[in-house]
């Protein structure tokens, strides 16, 4: 709710290393800043920080004793949630990138989408309507489906070529 929590026992303040982590990401960094400045996202969050001062916040003193057994497994949970970030970062190097060029890369298959279905648009030499549009689509279809294709077969090819040369290293020794 607020970056100051309620002291739990003996004046620790509660921190999460799986939160500080997620907002040390630009996306989620400018995601909640961007909430925060809007007028619904800051009256959403003043209403959710008033709900748990007047609600939840006079039963802290109560859940004490179960948070002390409870502790270890938390913070367990939150060194294993933190590490599988870590280890996600070094398999999405994105997602440590700025908002822009992540969102530049998730709409990226729109993008194509929307831009194929433009060029299948221009080249159909027919009157607007349901029949060209029922053209465009099959062959908007056509052309995705040719190009994935294409980007297997690459990919293929190049794994094919890797191999035959590897045979050819092993047979030369």
């Amino acid at each position: 709710m607020s970056t100051q929590e309620a002291p739990l026992t003996n004046g620790e303040t509660p921190s999460s290393r799986v939160l500080s982590h997620l907002h040390s990401y630009p996306v989620v960094h400018d995601s909640v800043e961007g909430f925060k400045q809007d007028p619904r996202g800051s009256r959403v969050l003043a209403i959710a920080t008033n709900t748990y001062n007047n609600v939840f916040a006079p039963f802290t003193p109560y859940f004490a004793t179960p948070y002390s057994y409870l502790h270890p497994y938390l913070a367990r949970a939150d060194q294993l949630g933190d590490s599988t970030l870590s280890k996600i970062e070094t398999h999405l190097p994105i997602v440590k990138e700025d908002t822009s060029k992540v969102k530049e890369v998730a709409l990226s298959p729109y993008t194509y989408v929307a831009s194929t279905w433009q060029d299948e648009y221009k080249k159909t030499h027919r009157h607007d309507g349901p029949i060209k549009t029922g053209i465009v689509l099959v062959s908007t279809e056509l052309k995705i489906v040719q190009d994935v294709c294409q980007m297997f077969l690459d990919y293929w090819y190049t794994g094919k070529e890797v191999a035959s040369k590897k045979v050819e290293e092993a047979r030369q020794q």
